[in-house]
């Protein structure tokens, strides 16, 4: 059924899940000893393309050693080395003493101190760099220090890029990926590093740069793999620091000769529908299932201990290896997993392949959370098809809970459970729903009635039914609602973070409400976005050195008071909204306050948790596994580049087994996006405060928008019901039908369909303009009728009813 394995593969895909291994920080290397099995960090004989004749073994090595271009350390030097230069707006100091060169950068917070190395280096373009440093000393824990290469020979080093390490590794963006062109910043890629720096530690960082791609390591952990603009394919090297004092031991600068690895993910076939990030389809095999033109971008398969792949019946279907390894791969794998020993053997095979692009589907939660341990950058998907749950709260906490952990997204739901009201529950905290469908659920009216639940994706055995359906929607229909989520209550209508603002923000039809947490001196969890009060109140002085008499005794500008967690959780205990509560404070500790306090006035059905601070994001993978967590970051996306993209955004997810939640500027754009739904991802930009670019993310789907004006979309059409039962219609007469349409803020409207789909029947019909159907000849017709919102002239989206049947006559 599948080709054959493709020569040379497995020696490439090695080297890249050789340096991505994953893990909990106690198996990181020592300080100062890294490993980095895709570039050793001595010069050694490079190994050559594989073997063709035994793509398992590569080829006889070059003769020829890498070339060492600069191997400096500081011992017995008082002076910068020769060739060594110091920019002439530097601000602070750099100088050579104690057998180390240290770059004081404290003099200015933004503003940097820099040293260029020997001219010679920007003749390069291909080369390593290790660097031996830490950062003794800086004004503040978000300062940083650098490695900075492709440098140009201008007096500010510019156009230049640079691996950027702040004391606070920790932190989203503890360590950078960044362009600096013109006095200007691009920061394309941030992640934490597993410790802060120690001034009594020294550690390693490593960039390997190659043609448009770049890794950059520190202490033998792969932070970020990258890609560059090919202009700038040369260019020197450097060091410098921004409100730190950097000390640096050695720097050693060699060749690289060989290509960066990297792990193609799958393009899968699409649906070809224009409805806005519609669900995927999920197909589930068997020896004569057809993939091709079937619209699945996922195909359900069962995978055994000698990784062959099995159909619905238990029939033998292929390897793994075999259906990876095509030319091309139609739908992602997802894989029903049984046992340890093919959680052993996968995990096995995704070192030495590199394939993570999958998905592993299983009811046991423990397995996939061992899954997920041994193969962080693979996804879980938790298997709730053959259960009895009903569509009840209590029920859809469960999924939730479980889910999470498992250290999964994505949720098989059973047919009972997968209704509007579920699903939009399950949304809400977070997790992405598919619908497992029964084998017979094939009918365009059976099909349309399972979309309009609002999944974001289909498991089902007729993939082409699900598929020929969605190809009749008009662009930009809406089968899910965006998600309203009211930035600090409603900061644009009432002063922000304040009970009354968050209230207001219900009022206008938020889904979800969005506030800052502190902790005060006493264990009191407090609403404020600053780490001062000095903004936002009458009161000056970091909040968390106040108690919560002193808290309590401030005032907002408009007179209101700063109010406290467990206030917001009585004023909105048992309604829809749910909390996006984000942790500001680095305390550990905050994270068990918060727990006792959720599980005091039982809120967890209310309750997602997020965060820049990736340490405290674990924090609550051990303190409160069940939470839905997600990873606020500005990570740049480059426009065009949605593989990259997902590569990236898969790292954090991934990573902190969370949703995506980026800065709204940072390159969200619908082909990422329609991209992502595939792996279960989901979108959840800030801060929309331009109504054009809040109509735009709303009518492609995107999952959550952020704003500081909920009340935009308080007027939306988000429902549309149509009379059930048969109708009758004439010929040669125009038909639209009449609709009780729901805002967002639950308000009904009395319309008539301005869109019209025909699922099935047999009377001839055609469409009109105004969206109505004109029928030619009698006969039967089932249709969804539908409602096209225009928010603005430029930007508009359609809402559906449930299918009607017609009888023309």
């Amino acid at each position: 059924m599948f080709s054959k394995t493709q020569a040379a593969l497995a020696a490439l895909i090695a080297l890249q899940l050789a340096a991505c291994g994953g893990g909990d920080s106690s198996s990181q290397p020592e300080a100062g000893t890294p490993s980095i099995p895709a570039a050793p960090l001595e010069p050694a004989t490079p190994v050559g393309p594989a073997n063709p004749d035994n793509p398992d073994k590569p080829s006889e090595p070059d003769s020829q050693p890498l070339v060492t271009y600069l191997d400096q350390t500081f011992a017995g030097l008082s002076e910068l080395p020769q060739g060594w230069t110091k920019p002439v707006a530097n601000k602070g100091t750099v100088e050579v003493r104690d057998g180390s060169l240290f770059i004081d950068g404290r003099a200015h917070a933004t503003q940097m101190t820099a040293v260029s190395l020997p001219e010679s280096l920007q003749k390069l373009s291909n080369y390593r760099i290790d660097v031996d440093f830490t950062i003794e000393a800086a004004t503040d824990p978000k300062r940083w220090a650098s490695v900075m290469y492709r440098t140009s020979g201008t007096p500010t080093m510019e156009p230049y890029y640079q691996m950027a390490m702040r004391q606070e590794a920790t932190s989203a963006n503890g360590t950078e990926f960044a362009f600096r062109n013109a006095g200007a910043w691009n920061v394309i890629s941030t992640k934490p590093f597993t410790e802060k720096i120690d001034p009594a530690k020294t550690y390693r960082a490593t960039v390997i740069v190659h043609g448009n791609r770049v890794r950059q390591y520190l202490n033998g952990e792969l932070l970020h793999d990258v890609e560059m603009d090919e202009r700038y394919a040369s260019g020197g090297v450097g060091l410098q620091a921004a409100g730190a004092l950097m000390r640096v031991e050695s720097i050693k600068v060699t060749e690289q000769r060989d290509a960066l690895p990297v792990v193609k993910l799958f393009d899968p076939q699409d649906t070809g529908t224009k409805a806005a990030v519609a669900p995927t389809l999920v197909q589930v095999m068997s020896s004569q299932t057809t993939l091709e033109k079937s619209g699945a971008s996922n195909a359900l398969f069962g995978l055994d201990s000698s990784l062959m792949l099995r159909g619905a019946g238990g029939e033998s279907i292929g390897s793994l290896l075999d259906y990876v390894s095509q030319a091309k791969v139609l739908a992602i794998p997802v894989l029903r997993i049984e046992n340890e020993a093919t959680v052993t053997a996968l995990s096995r095979f995704v070192e030495k392949y590199g394939y993570t692009d999958i998905t592993l589907l299983s009811s046991n939660v423990e397995l996939l959370a061992q899954a997920r341990k041994a193969m962080p950058l693979v996804r879980a998907a938790v298997d709730f098809s053959g259960s009895n749950l009903t569509d009840s709260a209590a029920d859809v906490l469960k999924v939730v809970a479980q889910t999470n952990r498992a250290k999964a997204k994505i949720a098989v739901l059973p047919a009972a459970m997968s209704t509007q009201s579920a699903v939009a529950h399950m949304q809400r905290l977070l997790i992405t729903p598919w619908a497992a469908v029964a084998p017979t659920a094939a009918t365009p009216e059976q099909v349309a009635e399972v979309l309009l639940t609002g999944v974001n994706g289909v498991v089902t055995s007729h993939s082409q039914a699900y598929a020929k359906v969605l190809q009749k929607l008009p662009a930009n229909t809406l089968l899910r609602k965006p998600l309203i989520i009211g930035h600090r209550g409603t900061p644009s209508l009432k002063d922000e973070n304040t009970l009354e603002s968050a209230l207001e923000a219900a009022a206008v039809g938020a889904d979800v409400i969005e506030n800052d947490i502190y902790m005060t001196r006493d264990k009191h969890l407090v609403i404020m976005h600053d780490g001062t009060v000095d903004r936002t109140t009458d009161g000056t002085g970091p909040i968390e050195e106040m108690t919560l008499a002193q808290v309590k005794q401030l005032k907002t500008d408009s007179g209101y008071a700063v109010p406290t967690l467990e206030e917001y959780f009585d004023a909105f205990k048992n309604k829809k909204q749910v909390h996006f509560v984000e942790i500001k404070s680095s305390k550990p500790e905050i994270v068990s306050l918060l727990k006792d306090l959720v599980d005091k006035k039982k809120v967890h059905d209310q309750l997602v948790v997020i965060s820049f601070d990736f340490n405290q994001l674990a924090n609550m993978a051990k303190t409160m596994p069940e939470v839905s967590t997600g990873a606020l970051n500005s990570l740049a996306v480059k426009a065009g580049k949605v593989e990259s993209g997902l590569r990236s955004i898969l790292g954090v997810t991934q990573t902190n087994s969370s949703t995506y939640n980026p800065s709204y500027s940072g390159g969200i754009s619908s082909e990422l996006v329609e991209a992502a739904k595939h792996r279960g991802l989901t979108f959840w930009p800030w801060t929309l405060r331009k109504q054009n670019d809040f109509y735009s993310l709303y009518s492609y789907g995107t999952h959550g928008l952020t704003t500081d004006d909920a009340h935009w979309a308080k007027s939306f059409p988000i429902q549309a019901v149509a009379a059930q039962g048969s109708t009758a219609v004439n010929i040669q007469t125009p038909v639209a039908l009449p609709l009780t349409l729901t805002t967002q803020v639950g308000a009904t409207l009395n319309a008539t369909s301005n869109q019209m789909v025909v699922l099935d029947g047999t009377a001839q019909y055609n469409l009109q303009p105004d969206g109505s159907i004109l029928f030619t000849a009698p006969g039967t017709a089932t249709v969804l009728p539908g409602y096209r919102h225009a928010m603005s002239q430029d930007h508009h989206y359609t809402v559906f009813a449930k299918p009607v049947k017609l009888t023309v006559q």
